[in-house]
């Protein structure tokens, strides 16, 4: 597989997040990129045991992970380690993010 087209990405949306997530069952035991617009909350997530990385594309917000809260803005890369729980939103704009994480199979 040399590259995975938008026209084969999974759709996703809710309420104040709307993006796409590209499925590389291959590549380590199974991963999932995102790519998603915030324009409201996240929603708090307790995460498995693989970690997640959040890189910031653009916008500006704000993190909490294991309780520490911290600013993020463009160009900033943000691991979420295994077993942790976090949440975020955006303070300023559409906060647009590109997302490394575990399989999402939804085939199942």
């Amino acid at each position: 597989m040399n590259k995975l087209a938008k026209a084969n990405a999974i759709q996703h949306g809710r309420e104040g997040v709307k993006g796409w997530y590209y499925q590389l069952p291959e590549i380590n035991k199974g991963t999932t990129v995102a790519y998603a617009e915030f324009t409201d909350e996240h929603g708090e997530r307790t995460i498995g045991e693989r970690s997640r990385i959040y890189y910031i594309l653009e916008g500006k917000g704000e993190f909490v992970v294991n309780g520490e809260k911290f600013s993020v803005e463009k160009g900033d890369l943000i691991p979420i380690p295994p077993l942790a729980t976090y949440n975020l939103w955006p303070t300023k704009g559409p906060l647009k993010v590109l997302l490394y994480m575990e399989f999402l199979d939804f085939g199942k």
